[in-house]
């Protein structure tokens, strides 16, 4: 299978009072994308369609090509990176620094510059560094977000499991399949300790790197100066916990695999099922594509330099998060991703919360990817959601809260639009102090899909990403065009009728 694109930023995609839609960040210009296309023969590709007229970048991620000196030593590295600083001066102008940070688990190198640059500068920046004939590939570290849209009440009912013509039809699937022996990454904001879900929680990891946050990085984006930062006091570790108290991830988890028959809170789609905690989102629910994509790889069983090799490997990776830019300029993404599948998991992603074309949203419209549209509780798609031919199944994400309308005209703005609330028809799943709650959004379709991916692997292993995606296509329930405008895909996921199919005759 394969999708088509996306755009840049990132964070949960969920519903409780917070209200806060997917935010995309803008396309690069026509020209800007023309002044790329005119770099020299046989530079490398720069990816410059996340820069935004009035950004601000220091970070960037360069991969130089295999068997290349600077890809092999660090000696060379440094004198490339030299040099491309020195062609920076401009008159009046101080001599960039540029340093190596790290290197990324598949190869590329994180670079920081010592000042911040414009778009024009990070541009013509990135367009030196790709003139050397080593490079593969350069393009920002850009932030990405959580994608969430939560209320804060809470509620009983759990409407998006029922045997219903709205829910994923759980009950039959739970008589074929439990989950068990089926790990599941929650690659997000890590978790927050739940009576009804510590049972099912592994020993994950912390890729958050930065400890005080992204500064203006955050600002220019319209977010608290301390965006992205750890809030415990280090950088990356073996401490999965949320300390920025988003809460997205635990909510995410609870979808998936909350402890079930226990007497106490909500059930899991895949209640055998073990989550795999992997921290990628720091405060505000912002990260980075350098933490992000390294937690994809090491959830999935791949290495990552000065990180302890991952003891649980993901059979199924949730991507409730994204930005907006398309996922053919985000190579770093691409990259993760196919080595996720390639290491045997199954990525599942959230299509995003922007009422439009999931084509322009990464990592969704990523190749190898189980791409989720939501639907409401009764049966549309849910007026946020995106849509589109890159939608590969929908599944309940609830609306906790509404336009006056049906549906948005398509591609027409979320902001300001939720005006009707109904916190009942959300998502329930847990939250902080062993509390639950209902979310909306995109964020809490992706885990009814992982946790329905996490039932059929338990009845067959080796299922691939493709087999997945053919079943899951099978067995869903279409979607009346008048009830999806712009495509839902094949329809609502059926879990009883795709575990079926899973376990064969």
């Amino acid at each position: 299978m394969s999708h088509s694109s996306m755009r840049s930023a990132s964070r949960p995609l969920v519903s409780g009072r917070i209200v806060r839609a997917f935010r995309p960040l803008t396309i690069a210009t026509a020209a800007a994308l023309a002044a790329v296309c005119a770099a020299p023969a046989g530079a490398g590709v720069v990816n410059a369609n996340g820069l935004e007229p009035a950004g601000q970048y220091d970070q960037f991620i360069v991969k130089y090509r295999s068997g290349s000196h600077a890809r092999l030593e660090a000696a060379s590295l440094n004198a490339a990176l030299s040099r491309a600083a020195a062609a920076s001066t401009a008159s009046g102008q101080p001599r960039l620094g540029l340093a190596h940070v790290r290197r990324m688990s598949l190869g590329a190198d994180v670079i920081r510059a010592d000042r911040r640059l414009d778009r024009v500068d990070a541009l013509a920046l990135m367009k030196r560094i790709a003139a050397d004939p080593a490079v593969e590939y350069v393009e920002p570290d850009l932030m990405m977000r959580t994608q969430l849209i939560p209320n804060d009440t809470r509620y009983n009912e759990q409407w998006h499991y029922a045997a219903s013509a709205v829910g994923i039809n759980g009950p039959g699937a739970w008589d074929r399949s439990s989950g068990a022996g089926v790990v599941v990454a929650v690659v997000d904001s890590g978790y927050l300790s739940h009576t009804d879900l510590n049972a099912n929680i592994l020993s994950g990891y912390d890729f958050v790197a930065s400890v005080n946050g992204l500064g203006l990085a955050c600002l220019f984006a319209g977010l608290p100066y301390n965006c992205g930062g750890g809030n415990d006091g280090n950088g990356r570790d073996n401490n999965a916990t949320d300390s920025s108290n988003i809460k997205h991830g635990t909510h995410v988890s609870g979808t998936i695999a909350a402890v079930t028959n226990n007497n106490l809170g909500v059930a899991g789609v895949a209640r055998d099922a073990k989550i795999l905690p992997v921290r990628v989102l720091g405060n505000g629910g912002v990260g980075q594509t350098s933490d992000i994509a390294d937690g994809i790889v090491w959830a999935s069983g791949g290495s990552v330099s000065g990180i302890p090799a991952n003891a649980n490997p993901a059979d199924v990776i949730n991507l409730s998060l994204g930005g907006a830019q398309a996922c053919s300029q985000t190579l770093t993404y691409r990259d993760a991703i196919n080595a996720a599948t390639n290491n045997g998991a199954v990525v599942v992603v959230a299509a995003g919360n922007s009422n439009t074309d999931v084509a322009g949203f990464t990592p969704a419209s990523c190749p190898n990817t189980i791409t989720v549209a939501a639907s409401d509780i009764n049966g549309n798609r849910a007026w946020y959601s995106n849509y589109g031919a890159g939608i590969d199944i929908a599944a309940p994400g609830g609306e906790t809260c509404s336009p006056a309308t049906e549906f948005l005209a398509l591609g027409e703005s979320v902001s300001g639009k939720c005006t009707q609330n109904h916190p009942g028809n959300g998502v329930l799943s847990t939250v902080d102090s062993n509390g639950y709650n209902f979310y909306q959004g995109t964020s809490m379709a992706a885990p009814h899909v992982a946790g329905v991916v996490a039932l059929m692997k338990s009845v067959k292993p080796a299922l691939t990403t493709a087999q997945v995606q053919t079943i899951l296509t099978s067995t869903a329930r279409p979607i009346a065009a008048a009830k999806c405008p712009g495509g839902c895909g094949p329809g609502l996921i059926d879990a009883n009728a795709a575990v079926a199919a899973a376990q064969g005759p």
